[in-house]
């Protein structure tokens, strides 16, 4: 077998564990690595297997001489670095390799040393690179190295890496006065150690930061550390403008600054215990706090619905958003922030359970200590918007290498600007040529397109440069040439473009253009959410998945990351159970001061014999422990029995100190030991925290895939941050930002992917700068910081070329003329913008309303980007007449999607809302929402159905135009100020967002003579006063009647002076019915073919009802009162009807329980007889057998046969059942049927009765004490019963005798059951025959009422049809008659015509009757004369 087989086969056993990973087999293991054809595939198998990752680190760190470091070691990071595009997989392995750092160590060190090879220096130099531009881990340790002089020094001495280490060094050292650290307790030389959330001891430090002047980084002599230097202060300035927006917050909320808190404050809230996510989901860590009490908001909810209704209900969908801030006080004193992690099944709990996520080793131990140690926690919820820096502050902390550096940074004139490394040779090189050529068949357009020579060179400078600027002033069509660059790179390379905006609306916008212009969607993807319906189909979601599948090596990786990542979980939660437990026992203090402080533990050391080697006891007798020593000290005794120990004597310094000082130094043993648990909490989050984020990026990788099957991606500059590891992996080649005048610096600089080697930026830098917080890092301020100085700008006024759009195609030529004057003296005017119509209504297109109203000062209300006012501007007067004025162009016809009404201050927005609903739907864009909101101004769901119309502020309105632009300047007042309007860039956007008509209200005087900015503002009124466009009022015309113009002045004569829009003249034209004149103020409708004639109209109806109509309309067919009469009436009649069926139910039921009470009355004496005589059978019989002999069986009987199995006792007599007595008398077998038949002799009574008891006897003797003739025998006694008469037969006739019998018979009142038994029969069956009958009665009576009604129904129905045949005859004969009088009106307009004519035609006759006889004889002389001659020459 050859070497390279036994090579590849020792490779193999060690991956699949055959053979151990060894000292033997280290050698030949790393050989046969670098023996693998494809270094791909060979780290895949490496990272797949479970063996291989720590077989190589392992064999790399066993040898660390220089020998092997310059050998073996080289070529297998040579043979590695071979493999760049597997990215993460790669660095997981070079990080096992480095990490535990026994390799990496020896390798710095022989580098530092001097010790390696050219080779081996190299490898170095590409290892450390790797290692510093890791996405994930700290990298500060190899920052750190890179910066020591010795390293540096080595790494000078190479020019390949002169460029690198200045991304790692900065200018400024740490010793400096005035230098970054120090000031806190997160504030860090490295700009990349400081946390993004500042801690409590941040926001209170009273230090102003580390920041420089802009300047410095223009400074020649920094240079060499101008990269780190640039990204250093980026960060700075940036996370300076976030903590502006929360020390403003957080000192509003706890009461240090007026002003209103918006947020949630929660008292009471203790720790919980750790939150790593559910086992399906993890996320990063966080502490749970649950709270004392229920939300005031959530208390009235049930509790079934608390979940719903905080995922979606607006109310709860407030409360703790998502990321949202929160401030952690103790005793009104901050501790620490923190950002929410909303976890709705947590927060529906009873009570709630809040989770943050802590940043910042520091931030998160004081945090915690102090809510282990406090008992009065606040949480208060600050309205800063974390979301809009963290992912840029993150990504610049990332961000290693700049692309497009030597142009960004370190361009001077004179250079010459750098080739994109790709073109579209075949549009650029026609282009050239042709620049007035038609792009639609170039570029595969829908429609021919001519571009202007401005137009020609931006294209060719941004198809052509690797860094391109195009200025567009307002209205040159910008985004359609950014549309046009995009198209003709689509179509004619290779390259993957990022497109970035600064709000989603102008995304979205740029978008829709790169459609309309023919870039497929398949080809587009757009990250981020909030899109609109054309557009939302882009959405990263609604994409297609692209097919992705993972290697072993990817599951490796994911897998191990999951184990790793329990483990630190479950560690975690472990060490915050310690720290929640709060016990530090003596034992755990001994074990601490045994490493740190030995003198002490030496103290507190308890032999365990004594010199004798006696064990030691105590006074209970049991043997005495390690903590016997500390805790006799901690309680202030002496060493008691061990004061004679030679480690007791030798401390005695310890021994004889007093009780508090013992005290506090077992207080500050305890709090060591809690830091060094706190210590161990922040070390297994960030660890925990790592894991997951790997994971989080492992498992986009679908999303991705997604993104590298695209050919344009499409984000903001926040989604840009948000997602730029999805981005960098995606490898975009053209970086394009639209609107890069009003994006800061930071946000472009994180879009920037390390592979970006072309970027376009199209803005306008004399337009607005972009939003900062903090006035004092403006420009406008002065101080130097210029933290809203895009790098459009920045490049701009350095000198870099760029091209500038010089034709306009959106203002008419009056309105541009102000732009032309003030901004852009070379601005020209498209020829589409030329003869448009005038704005009807008004006298002038440009308007410019002066007045003297005086303002008015919201405090509760603050303008970011006027620092100088206590609080944002309104004026009370202007609010008015813009409502008006929208109202009258209203009126001429002007629809509200034509109009926008714009002003500086948001004060003045909130009120111009208020007034514009009265009429409209005031539609705000995100930005002026999102400030209305945080002020408290407007809440997030109002909503209506009315017009809509645009209404914004000046700054959130740039990029966007309109028909007619209606603006309050708000500012008037007697000191001049005003503010933030003193900037030429706002004024320049005010004026040149409207198309046809600008309308300008506000106090010329205040601007003339402000006391900043009066320069500008004074040659814009001497334009305005040129061009005549200044008035003291509203200036109106009347369309109809030009010559009628009113001066409107205050908001109450609109009503006045043009109430329909127009004049105050009666408007006087022939309406559509050819009869009457439009009797309404002069309006702007000139056609009246369409408006119905008001006319009024009035008759009589049949009943003599007056019934009145419009012209329009035509006669009512029915009269409105007999209608209503005859609905009063049906009403009526219904009523009625309802009432006398619910009085028969009524009596019905009266009658009813009247008749069973009278039964009830007779029934009940009945009952009672019958239960008397039922008791006095049953005291009777009580001993005695009366169960006659059964008889034999009869076929033919009506009685029933015996049964056998019956037992001999009959039952005895139920005392209170009547029915049953008379049942036993009536049907027993004591008497033969009255009919016997022949066949059949009737069966003779037999019974077999022993002599009567006692209580026969009482019996009978009660019976004889009734009243009654009760001496008289039962025999003689007159029979009433058939039993009684047969009984009475059978003693005469037979003979029979029997005293029981006899007994029987002489009980009173059976004969008066039965009678009363029969009666009450007949009564109960006369009741029902009653009720039977008073059922048919009733419903005889509603058949007949049914009928009765159909009747009347029928008869009404007669009534209403001959009454509408009347209505219709009569509106005929209204319509002849209109007819007949339209007819009439019309012949006599012809009759009148007529004799017009014939009175002209008369006049014209009289008239030549009247001309002299001489004139008419020289008029025929002449003819004949002419006659004559004619005829002479004809001969």
């Amino acid at each position: 077998m050859s070497r390279t087989a036994q090579l590849e086969k020792r490779f193999n056993d060690i991956l699949r564990g055959g053979v151990p990973a060894d000292a033997r087999s280290y050698a030949h293991f790393l050989e046969a690595i670098c023996a693998q054809q494809d270094p791909a595939a060979c780290i895949n198998k490496i990272t797949e297997s479970s063996h291989g990752s720590s077989a190589v680190q392992a064999a790399m760190r066993y040898n660390t001489s220089s020998k092997f470091l310059n050998g073996t070691a080289t070529m297998l990071l040579t043979y590695l670095f071979r493999a760049t595009d597997l990215g993460d997989v790669l660095d997981h392995l070079l990080v096992a390799i480095v990490d535990p750092p026994i390799f990496w160590t020896a390798f710095s060190q022989a580098f530092d040393q001097g010790e390696l090879n050219e080779p081996a220096q190299e490898a170095f130099a590409i290892l450390l690179l790797r290692l510093m531009c890791l996405t994930t881990g700290n990298t500060s340790s190899y920052r750190e190295l890179a910066k020591k002089p010795s390293i540096l020094t080595r790494f000078l001495d190479s020019s390949q890496q002169t460029h690198i280490l200045s991304t790692f060094e900065s200018g400024t050292p740490v010793a400096a006065v005035g230098g970054p650290g120090g000031r806190h307790d997160n504030d860090f030389n490295d700009f990349k150690e400081i946390s993004i959330l500042p801690t409590a001891d941040e926001i209170l430090c009273q230090q102003p930061p580390f920041i420089r002047p802009s300047s410095v980084l223009e400074d020649p002599d920094g240079e060499a550390t101008r990269t780190v230097d640039y990204l250093d202060n980026t960060f700075r300035l940036l996370r300076e403008d976030m903590l502006y927006e929360m020390r403003e917050e957080i000192q509003t909320a706890i009461g240090q600054k007026k002003g209103r808190h918006r947020g949630l404050t929660i008292d009471g809230v203790t720790l919980d215990g750790v939150y790593s996510g559910t086992d399906d989901r993890k996320t990063r860590w966080g502490i749970k706090l649950k709270c004392q009490d229920d939300f005031k908001l959530m208390k009235n909810v049930p509790d079934g619905q608390r979940r719903t209704y905080l995922e979606k209900d607006p109310a709860g969908v407030r409360i703790l958003k998502h990321q949202s801030l929160v401030c952690i006080l103790s005793e009104n004193q901050i501790i620490g922030l923190a950002s929410v992690h909303r976890v709705e099944e947590l927060l529906a709990q009873k009570p709630p359970v809040i989770v943050l996520q802590l940043e910042g080793q520091a931030n998160i131990t004081k945090t915690l200590f102090q809510l282990q140690s406090s008992n009065a926690i606040r949480l208060i919820q600050i309205d800063t918007a974390l979301f809009a820096f963290e992912p840029v502050l993150k990504a610049l902390q990332k961000t290693q290498v700049i692309p497009l550096s030597e142009e960004l940074l370190f361009w001077k004139d004179g250079n010459i600007i750098g080739s994109a490394a790709v073109t579209a040779t075949q549009v650029t090189r026609s282009l050239a040529m042709n620049p007035s050529m038609d792009l639609k068949w170039l570029l595969g357009l829908s429609s021919s397109i001519v571009l202007d020579k401005s137009q020609a060179a931006s294209l060719l400078a941004g198809l052509t440069q690797k860094l391109s600027l195009i200025q567009g002033p307002p209205g040159t069509g910008k985004s359609f040439i950014g549309a046009l660059i995009a198209k003709a790179l689509h179509d004619h390379t290779e390259q993957k473009i990022l497109v970035v905006c600064y709000t989603n609306h102008a995304l979205d916008q740029f978008l829709e253009d790169l459609m309309k212009i023919g870039i497929p969607d398949t080809s587009m993807v757009r990250l981020g959410s909030r899109a609109n319906a054309q557009v939302a189909h882009l959405g990263i979601a609604s994409q297609k998945k692209e097919y992705f599948t993972r290697s072993k090596a990817d599951w490796a990786i994911i897998n191990n990351l999951k184990s790793s990542s329990m483990i630190y979980c479950k560690d975690l939660e472990t060490a915050m159970g310690k720290l929640m437990a709060s016990k530090i026992d003596f034992m755990g203090i001994l074990t601490y001061i045994e490493f740190r402080e030995p003198t002490y533990f030496n103290a507190f050391y308890v032999p365990e014999h004594d010199d004798s080697g006696m064990t030691r006891v105590g006074k209970n007798g049991k043997p005495v422990d390690a903590e016997e020593l500390i805790s006799r000290w901690a309680r202030g005794f002496d060493a008691g029995q061990f004061k004679t120990e030679l480690n007791v004597r030798e401390t005695q310094v310890i021994w004889t100190m007093p009780p508090n000082a013992r005290q506090k130094v077992m207080e500050r043993w305890k709090l060591e030991i809690y830091k060094v648990i706190l210590e161990e909490i922040c070390t297994l989050g960030t660890n925990y925290n790592e894991c997951q984020d790997q994971l989080t990026r492992r498992f986009g990788d679908a999303r991705v895939a997604t993104l590298m099957g695209k050919r344009i991606i499409g984000c903001t500059t926040t989604g840009a941050a948000m997602f730029a590891q999805d981005i960098r992996a995606a490898n975009p080649d053209v970086l394009l930002v639209e609107e890069a005048g009003e994006i800061l610096e930071s946000h472009v600089l994180t879009a920037l992917g390390q592979n970006t080697s072309q970027m376009i930026l199209i803005g306008d830098h004399k337009q607005l700068r972009p939003k900062v917080s903090n006035y004092k890092l403006t420009v406008e301020k002065g101080d130097g910081f210029e933290l809203n100085r895009s790098l459009f700008e920045r490049l701009v006024l350095k000198g870099f070329p760029h091209e500038t759009l010089t034709v306009q195609h959106r203002m008419r030529p009056e309105i541009s003329t102000f732009i032309r004057k003030l901004t852009y003296p070379d601005l020209t005017d498209a020829p589409k913008t030329q003869s448009r119509d005038d704005i009807r209504g008004v006298r002038n297109n440009i308007i410019f309303i002066d007045h003297t109203h005086l303002e008015d000062n919201d405090s509760h209300i603050s303008d970011k980007d006027d620092e100088a006012s206590s609080g944002s501007k309104q004026n009370t007067y202007e609010v008015e007449m813009v409502w008006k004025i929208v109202r009258y162009l209203a009126q001429q016809g002007y629809g509200t999607e034509r109009l926008v009404v714009l002003t500086p201050y948001l004060g003045q927005l909130s009120k111009l809302q208020d007034a514009l609903k009265r009429d409209n739907d005031p539609v705000l864009n995100d930005l002026d929402s999102h400030d209305l909101i945080r002020a408290g101004l407007m809440s997030s769901t109002e909503k209506t159905s009315k017009k809509r119309i645009r209404l914004a502020t000046i700054d959130n309105y740039q990029g966007e135009e309109s028909d007619i632009v209606i603006a309050s300047l708000t500012r008037s007042n007697e000191s001049n100020d005003i503010g933030f309007m003193n900037s030429p860039e706002r004024l320049n956007v005010l004026i040149s967002r409207a198309r046809d008509g600008l309308i300008l209200i506000g106090n010329s005087q205040t601007f003339i003579n402000a006391r900043r900015g009066k320069e500008l503002w004074g040659k814009f009124f001497e334009l305005v006063k040129k061009g005549n466009y200044m008035y003291d009022g509203f200036p109106i015309k009347c369309e109809r009647h030009p010559h009628r113009t009113v001066l409107i002045k205050s908001a109450s004569e609109f009503d006045i002076l043009c109430p329909n829009g127009g004049c105050t003249e009666i408007c006087d034209i022939m309406l559509n019915c050819g009869v009457h004149r439009c009797p309404l103020k002069c309006h702007q409708i000139s056609d009246h073919s369409q408006m119905p004639c008001q006319h009024p109209y009035s008759g009589r109806c049949p009943v003599n009802h007056e019934v009145k109509w419009k012209c329009h309309q035509s006669k009512p067919y029915t009269c409105p009162v007999c209608v209503k009469e005859a609905e009063r009436a049906e009403k009526k009649r219904k009523r009625e009807l309802e009432l006398e069926l619910k009085q028969k139910q009524l009596d019905a039921i009266v009658d009813a329980k009247e008749r069973a009470d009278v039964l009830k009355h007779d029934i009940d004496p009945a009952r009672a007889n019958a239960q008397k005589a039922a008791a006095g059978v049953s005291l009777s019989f009580g001993t005695t057998n009366l169960v006659p002999s059964i008889p034999p069986f009869n076929p033919q009987s009506n009685v029933p046969p015996p049964n056998p199995t019956q037992s001999s006792p009959p039952p005895k007599l139920q005392p209170n059942a009547a029915a049953r007595v008379s049942l036993s008398f009536g049907t027993t077998n004591l008497v033969p049927p009255p009919n016997p038949t022949p066949s059949s002799p009737p069966p003779k009574l037999q019974l077999n009765m022993k002599p009567l008891t006692t209580q026969t006897s009482d019996f009978k003797q009660s019976k004889s004490q009734q009243p009654g003739p009760s001496s008289t025998s039962v025999m003689n006694a007159a029979p009433k019963l058939a039993a009684h008469q047969d009984w009475l037969h059978q003693k005469q006739v037979d003979g029979q005798k029997s005293s029981a019998i006899d007994g029987i018979m002489e009980l009173k009142g059976i004969e008066d059951v039965e009678d009363t038994s029969e009666q009450l029969m007949r009564q109960l069956e006369a009741t029902r025959i009653r009720r039977l009958e008073a059922k048919a009665a009733r419903e005889k009576a509603l058949a007949e009422l049914k009928k009765k009604q159909e009747e009347e129904e029928r008869k009404r129905e007669e009534a209403h049809v001959q009454l509408m045949r009347h209505w219709q005859e009569a509106a005929r004969v209204r319509e002849l008659e209109v007819k007949a009088a339209q007819e009439k009106a019309l012949a006599a307009r012809k009759k009148q015509e007529e004799e017009e004519r014939m009175r002209e035609e008369a006049r014209a006759q009289q008239k030549l009757q009247q001309m002299g006889a001489a004139g008419y004889l020289w008029i025929k002389q002449s003819l004949y004369a002419l006659v004559g001659l004619t005829g002479k020459n004809a001969q």
